[in-house]
């Protein structure tokens, strides 16, 4: 008898011949009907506690707070500087590439080494410029906490910032805004950024070829000898770790290093006019949609409410926006808004998308009829309590690790909230009522006082988009 090629079919044929030689079983009964089957009610969300943590200030004003956390032996660190693109004066471009020239070598390491070095304790360096502070964190194993500290050190205050890396990095980032403004996303956000904040640093979009070639080495060095220093700083540390061994590693690392100036205040003040401005993409098959509106940050008595309304409106799977043109009617992969937090008490409300090009003008009614209806009418107490659990759910699971615990805690060192932001933060969502919500977005979302920016076909599509009765008397740029 010939042996099939593959042994898994001489045993399924095995098993066929043994199947067939058995007596077969009596057929099974029919089930029994079952009735409509429900999920399980979600019980009542725990409140978030807060770590014990221990904060002080070194003598030269930088910051500090160690937060043992978890058993994983593990352990993550991030230093936050209060300096960020709004410091860049005329030099535009100036912070990203300083942040890339960071990680090309510090103190006695080259890029090659200092990534090793990294890698030898279980972590990987990572540099993050933004619109108000500059982030440098690690997550290594915890028997060398004390290495990470020296290494964080190093790279703030010893950063080599090769002259002879910067032509690669320059060109790296001009094809990288070259690709970046191929995209109607970016045109979109650049053009809604402008009209918001103006001249104001927020204001401005990606830097042009001729700004980030007019860079020089000496702009990065006089950049970071004025902006990274000890009373811009705060070490955040969470995770498993010998308390007494990093302070110690801490102190030794940063204590001599100068206090420097304090960080300069940017305020921004966002427009609050009702301005539309369409910026043409031939035969786009997608219409890219930008609405918005400055708000108050969270330490704004009300802010939950909006917060909470937020979520409501496009926060999540859950959001109104998304159920409406995503899931009903299929214009669109996904519509979301949010709420970002600015420095000095200034936030941003935006709504985002990007929709089926024939759909754009539909979607757009649909937006503002959302929007309204938000501010009309107070929200059915089942769908404001599944938001509800939604937004405290995200929330706890967000800080149950030790990169979301130095996430919150950073957040709020920025934002001048006292801890109890956060601890009572469960209580605080659940806190807000059906009338709260609905006060706070008609105070705060008002559709005459938003920014609209439309990257679409506009000799398909404008004239459909200029009949919204939504945009009438609004001033077009």
């Amino acid at each position: 008898m010939s042996t099939p090629r593959r042994p898994w079919l001489a045993a399924l044929a095995a098993a066929a011949v043994l199947a067939s030689s058995c007596t077969p079983l009596p057929p099974r009964p029919p089930p029994a009907p079952k009735g409509p089957e429900h999920p399980p009610a979600v019980g009542p969300m725990q409140p978030f506690t807060l770590p014990a943590k221990r904060d002080f200030t070194l003598a030269n004003g930088m910051k500090v707070t160690l937060v043992p956390f978890g058993n994983v032996p593990k352990t993550a660190l991030l230093l936050t500087l209060r300096t960020a693109s709004t410091a860049e004066g005329p030099h535009h471009g100036l912070l990203d590439l300083t942040g890339e020239l960071m990680k090309e070598g510090a103190g006695a390491r080259d890029a090659q080494q200092l990534a090793q070095y990294a890698a030898d304790m279980g972590g990987a360096l990572e540099v993050s410029t933004g619109l108000d502070q500059t982030t440098i964190g690690i997550d290594v194993l915890s028997d060398r906490a004390g290495d990470a500290v020296g290494l964080l050190a190093d790279v703030v205050r010893r950063p080599r910032l090769p002259a002879a890396e910067l032509p690669r990095l320059k060109a790296d980032l001009a094809r990288q805004v070259a690709v970046a403004r191929s995209q109607a996303q970016t045109l979109a956000h650049e053009a809604f950024a402008h009209l918001m904040w103006g001249d104001h640093p927020y204001g401005r979009g990606e830097p042009s070829e001729a700004e980030i070639a007019a860079i020089d080495i000496k702009d990065v060095r006089a950049f970071v000898g004025r902006e990274f220093s000890a009373a811009r700083a705060h070490l955040f540390v969470s995770g498993r770790f010998d308390a007494d061994v990093l302070e110690r590693a801490l102190r030794t690392a940063f204590g001599d290093w100068p206090a420097g100036s304090r960080p300069v205040p940017h305020p921004a003040s966002g427009s609050r006019a009702r301005v539309v401005k369409l910026i043409d993409r031939p035969g786009a098959a997608q219409s890219t949609i930008v609405l918005g509106v400055p708000v108050p940050g969270p330490a704004t008595p009300g802010f939950m409410g909006l917060s909470v309304a937020n979520a409501m409106l496009g926060g999540g799977l859950l959001s109104r926006l998304d159920r409406n043109i995503r899931e009903d009617k299929g214009w669109t992969y996904g519509a979301a808004s949010r709420i970002t937090p600015l420095a000095d008490g200034v936030a941003l409300f935006t709504v985002t998308t990007d929709v089926n090009a024939p759909d754009t003008a539909p979607a757009l009614a649909e937006i503002f009829s959302e929007i309204e209806r938000l501010r009309a009418e107070p929200p059915p107490a089942d769908e404001l309590k599944s938001i509800q659990n939604y937004r405290a759910g995200t929330f706890v699971i967000g800080a149950a690790s030790r990169g979301g615990i130095l996430a919150q805690l950073a957040f709020i060192d920025l934002q001048g909230l006292p801890d109890e932001y956060l601890t009572q933060y469960v209580q605080r969502v659940y806190g807000v009522t059906q009338d709260e919500l609905r006060a706070a977005a008609a105070h705060y979302l008002d559709p005459n006082a938003m920014t609209l920016v439309v990257v679409a076909d506009l000799a398909k599509l404008k004239p459909a988009i200029l009949a919204l009765p939504a945009l009438q008397g609004a001033r077009f740029e």
